[in-house]
């Protein structure tokens, strides 16, 4: 089965959580902890992957914190997931290019299946940024803010 993993399920509700602050606000990696019942120790080191990537803005010193480096409609499910978890790749042989760590590889007949799956995919998380997610949200829950 195909999961997406808890630390890009943290590093959506952080950056969600980031779009809805004012630009220059600030947050915490313990504000987040607390807020999503978090472990702070993982919860950081999500957020300093985001930052190493370029997706969120890390500000040092002892009002320091993090925020978005740029606007929710330019970053991208996939950005995130290569920041948190690595490259998306839906089976180990795609892990490395050319890698032969694969004991059917010669023999196996779906390769090029997989390799349309991942393509698919691919396309597919490019194509999904962080304002869809929260556009989304927005859509599921005005039901709820009518009653």
């Amino acid at each position: 089965m195909i999961r997406i993993s808890k630390k890009i399920e943290y590093a959506l509700m952080g950056l969600l959580y980031m779009a809805r602050k004012n630009l220059n606000e600030l947050t915490s990696a313990k504000e987040l902890s607390q807020a999503y019942n978090i472990p702070p120790e993982l919860m950081g080191k999500v957020l300093q992957n985001l930052a190493r990537f370029e997706i969120i803005e890390s500000v040092q010193g002892v009002k320091g914190g993090y925020r978005l480096r740029q606007p929710v409609n330019r970053i991208k499910l996939s950005d995130v997931i290569a920041a948190v978890d690595g490259p998306l790749k839906i089976v180990n042989c795609f892990k490395v290019q050319n890698s032969f760590e694969c004991h059917q590889h010669f023999q196996c007949t779906i390769k090029n299946p997989m390799e349309f799956i991942q393509r698919k995919l691919t396309v597919f998380f490019n194509n999904v940024s962080l304002q869809d997610i929260e556009n989304d949200m927005l859509v599921r829950s005005e039901p709820e803010q009518r009653q």
